[in-house]
């Protein structure tokens, strides 16, 4: 029976998965940038590698600091007492996987685009690497979690659902963005920012449900220490 304290913590698992995930990812890039651009001599075109350096510090810093309170915060939910160890498998769930993929995306999708451009339209590119991006992004937290809280068969479970849950909703704003004009890859698209705006839309639908699918199994789970 699924009571109302546990759509409770389900929800707070969702407040709390935007906020510290999403959010400390939006502020460590929004940092990088500005580092970027203060820098003397910076260049999108021709970047130097000093630039690049000083501005991936304060987003790998955004990174490591909201999956470690994102780890805390689904410690508590799951009343479990080692914040340390919680914020540890946070960090370990969200940074790596965020970072190889955020570069394995840079890399492979202009060659995708070429590749397949005359078979697909750019915009299913788009959901075709996004979409398993959100999937394994949200599975490998989750599982970090449940390792975290000293549960590996539980942990398997919670990164099938989790991924799965968080891939759904993606697909599903992705779609729903393209139903109302939002199409990557359009004429003009670029001009109103449209791949950042479907990608984040589709970033918060996937933290907010990954989120409260993942606090409503931490809810049901017995408190440990």
């Amino acid at each position: 029976m699924v009571t109302t304290s546990t759509w409770r913590v389900a929800v707070r698992g969702a407040g709390a998965t935007v906020v510290t995930l999403f959010g400390g990812t939006l502020a460590g890039v929004v940092l990088g940038e500005i580092v970027f651009d203060l820098m003397p001599g910076h260049s999108l075109e021709a970047p130097r590698p000093l630039n690049i350096a000083l501005a991936a510090i304060p987003a790998i810093a955004g990174l490591l600091a909201g999956s470690a309170t994102w780890g805390i915060l689904m410690g508590r939910l799951a009343r479990f007492g080692n914040s340390r160890r919680m914020a540890v498998a946070g960090i370990l769930g969200f940074v790596p996987i965020t970072i190889g993929l955020a570069m394995a995306l840079l890399n492979l999708e202009p060659i995708a685009v070429e590749r397949l451009g005359a078979q697909l339209p750019v915009h299913r590119v788009f959901t075709l690497f996004f979409v398993p991006t959100a999937f394994l992004v949200g599975g490998a937290s989750a599982w970090a979690i449940g390792i975290g809280l000293n549960d590996g068969t539980q942990a398997w479970r919670m990164a099938v659902r989790v991924g799965l849950a968080s891939a759904a909703a993606f697909l599903v704003i992705n779609l729903a963005m393209e139903a109302a004009g939002w199409v990557v890859g359009a004429p003009r698209a670029a001009d109103r920012f449209t791949m950042l705006t479907v990608m984040f839309a589709g970033m918060i639908g996937a933290a907010l449900t990954g989120g409260s699918v993942l606090g409503w199994m931490l809810a049901k789970r017995p408190p440990t220490v």
